[in-house]
């Protein structure tokens, strides 16, 4: 039987590496997409590469985008300090990690390569946990971005992590056997090595921690 053909837009991060692991294990045949937009944690893109070959990714796409799109967000800025949280108390509302409109650019580039190479499920590795903070990985933009995509083509984007929390994501990466030390999450590591307080480290230790 023919594997099944998808988009994944690959991080170096827990979410979207378990979600590789999830497809592969499915027999999907996946395109691997990441991208360069000048953000503080480049490094996931070599985790990202290192996934890709582990899982036999075949194509894998390194989108570079002009980070001066960018320059409002700490996650990007050089002057901006990206905000911590020493007390592990998570934020309420939107961070300054947030990058404008980079889900939708990164889901907009997804879908010309989807058209172009006839694939009709774009994935994305996004969590409930991303939704108090970042209004670009909820579902009502999921599901009006899907609404554009129909008006002319059969491509869906496909976010099967968006009702699951970080500990959930972690205990089925567990069961998928993904190596967690070979992600990286934070948003200001130095080297390979995480900064335990910004808000992607926090997060990622309750979830370890509860999971």
């Amino acid at each position: 039987m023919d594997n099944k053909q998808a988009i994944l837009l690959l991080s170096g991060g827990i979410d979207s590496t378990t979600l590789l692991a999830k497809l592969s294990n499915e027999n999907y045949e996946v395109v691997a997409l990441s991208f360069y937009y000048g953000q503080k944690h480049r490094i996931e893109l070599n985790y990202a590469k290192i996934n890709a070959e582990k899982y036999g990714v075949k194509k894998h796409y390194i989108i570079e985008l002009d980070k001066t799109l960018f320059k409002s967000s700490a996650l990007v800025n050089s002057e901006i300090d990206i905000a911590t949280y020493e007390n592990n108390e998570l934020p309420e509302g939107q961070v300054n990690a947030y990058v404008p409109f980079r889900n939708l650019l990164f889901i907009s580039t997804a879908l010309s390569l989807a058209e172009t190479m006839k694939v009709n499920e774009v994935y994305l590795a996004i969590n409930s946990d991303d939704n108090d903070n970042f209004w670009d990985c909820r579902t009502d933009f999921i599901e009006k971005i899907n609404a554009i995509a129909a008006s002319n083509t059969s491509i869906q984007i496909k976010t099967p992590f968006i009702n699951l929390s970080k500990t959930e994501i972690v205990k089925l990466a567990r069961q998928l056997n993904v190596d967690l030390n070979n992600t990286i999450t934070c948003y200001q590591p130095n080297e390979a090595i995480e900064c335990g307080v910004c808000l992607s480290c926090v997060t990622k230790q309750k979830a370890i921690k509860n999971a």
